[in-house]
């Protein structure tokens, strides 16, 4: 009997992401002879301090090879990507190790069917793209936010390209109270076409332009607040960063100064936004009065 597996899945439950990893790591087939494989990618550029020092040292226990090895960014490596691999393919172990919704280390599991070398090859041809005039680009593929945009608005032939070897993409997704998953389903092949470069268009390089404007905003509040976040994941902080950001916009607020302050507020008491006072002050500083800081010592 064939297994099925939908295409698409979105915002799956983090409890739920090891036993439809599993899942995904079954045979298509009861008499197939070829057996799918999990793989973990871990990007060490978004990997700082004690963290880091621990898993460098849980790595020592694993495959693991890194996907840039182009000799003229050598001194890159160690803040590019990972795949990471169990020994003699025991992917109980990937598992157990790294803990299926460790968003926080793993930017994507990967579950395929192609050897682990023919992988790595694979993956090392997407490391770079072009924009309209071939001027070559590292690209991180890899970033949970990136490779959504890349599956949505890339060239389709890049798209079956890049993902034609996988059964299964899973990259995590954070919103502003949670961490989620979602899978993009590959084309589980073992035989490739020709490689196809990815081109930046416009539309496509607007769309993976991010606004730096909240990560320093974010970074500033780990270091000086880190008792405002209740969420120990990344992404859940910079989403909720974010929505609190879109929030101010909305009201009208539109200096980096007013609305560091209002972030930095309702990250401090998010009851505070129902208070008249406050509303009275975001008013203030909208209407150009007074900045919103003077209203609260944050």
């Amino acid at each position: 009997m064939e297994l099925r597996q939908p295409k698409q899945t979105h915002n799956v439950d983090p409890g739920r992401l090891g036993d439809l990893l599993r899942d995904d790591l079954r045979p298509r087939h009861e008499r197939s002879t070829l057996i799918p494989h999990l793989h973990a990618l871990i990007d060490m550029g978004r990997i700082q301090g004690d963290l880091r020092v621990e898993v460098e040292k849980r790595l020592e226990v694993f495959s693991s090879t890194p996907l840039l090895d182009d000799p003229r960014y050598e001194q890159l490596k160690q803040h590019g990507a990972l795949l990471v691999s169990g020994l003699k393919h025991d992917d109980v172990a990937l598992l157990d190790e790294w803990g299926a919704c460790n968003g926080e280390i793993i930017s994507a599991w990967i579950v395929s069917e192609m050897r682990i070398f023919a992988l790595i090859e694979h993956l090392r041809q997407a490391v770079f793209a072009y924009d309209m005039n071939n001027v070559r680009y590292l690209l991180r593929f890899y970033d949970p936010l990136i490779t959504p945009v890349l599956h949505r608005l890339a060239d389709k032939k890049w798209v079956d390209w890049f993902f034609s070897p996988m059964r299964a993409w899973w990259y995590p997704v954070a919103t502003p109270t949670e961490e989620t998953w979602s899978r993009i389903a590959g084309g589980g092949k073992l035989m490739l076409g020709k490689t196809e470069s990815l081109v930046l268009t416009e539309e496509l390089w607007d769309a993976l332009k991010s606004d730096p404007f909240p990560y320093r905003l974010l970074n500033f509040a780990e270091q000086k607040y880190p008792s405002f976040f209740e969420s120990d994941c990344y992404g859940v902080r910079l989403a909720k960063v974010e929505s609190l950001l879109e929030t101010g916009k909305k009201q009208g607020l539109n200096t980096q100064n007013d609305l560091t302050a209002y972030v930095l507020a309702l990250l401090e008491d998010p009851m505070r936004a129902e208070e008249p006072r406050w509303l009275e002050a975001v008013q203030r500083a909208v209407a150009g009065y007074a900045p919103l800081k003077n209203y609260f010592a944050i």
